[in-house]
C-alpha cells in the first residue's frame, strides 16, 4: 500500500495517511462526524454513562489515536450517540473491517430478541422438541451470519 506524507493531528502527533491503523481512523472519523451532531457535551454524556473520564472518550473517538473502542462498549457508545440505523450499519461494518476479531462480540452485544408463536403440540416431549429445534436452527443461522461477516471483513482487510 502506498504511504503518503506525514500529517499533524490536533494533538501534535504524526501519522501516516495511509497506513495499517486506517480502517481505525475511518471509524474513529465516522464516530466523530457523528457526536459533533449531538453538540460538545456529547463526549462527557458518553463518559459519564461508561464510568470513564472524558479524556478516554477523546481517546476513542480521535483519529489522532491508535486506542481503539473496546469491543464490549461499541453498542453502549452508538446507542448513546443516538445513530440512525444506516449510521450504526456504516459505523459497525467500518469496525468490523478495523478489528474483525472482534466481530462476534460486537454483534452479540446486540440486544434484538425475536418471539416466535408456537401452536400447542398436546404432547410435552414433542413440544420441548420443537422448541430445541427451533432454537438450534435459529442459533446456527446466528453463527453463520457472525462468522460470514467477520470473513467478509478479514478479506475486506
Amino acid at each position: 500500500m502506498r504511504k503518503s506524507k506525514k500529517t499533524s493531528s490536533s494533538a501534535g502527533r504524526e501519522f501516516e495517511l495511509f497506513d495499517d491503523l486506517m480502517p481505525v481512523r475511518r471509524y474513529k472519523l465516522l464516530l466523530q462526524t457523528f457526536l459533533k451532531r449531538r453538540g460538545p457535551g456529547a463526549r462527557q454524556t458518553i463518559a459519564e454513562s461508561l464510568g470513564h473520564t472524558r479524556s478516554f472518550v477523546t481517546q476513542i473517538t480521535s483519529p489522532a489515536y491508535d486506542l481503539a473502542i473496546p469491543a464490549s462498549q461499541v453498542r453502549a457508545i452508538l446507542k448513546l450517540a443516538e445513530l440512525t440505523s444506516e449510521e450504526e450499519r456504516i459505523f459497525l461494518d467500518a469496525y468490523v473491517d478495523a478489528h474483525p476479531e472482534r466481530a462476534a462480540e460486537v454483534y452479540a452485544a446486540s440486544q434484538h430478541a425475536l418471539t416466535i408463536a408456537l401452536p400447542d403440540l398436546g404432547d410435552p416431549s414433542a413440544q420441548a422438541r420443537l422448541e430445541e429445534l427451533i432454537r438450534r436452527i435459529a442459533e446456527a443461522a446466528i453463527d453463520s451470519f457472525v462468522d460470514t461477516r467477520a470473513r467478509q471483513a478479514g478479506r475486506a482487510a
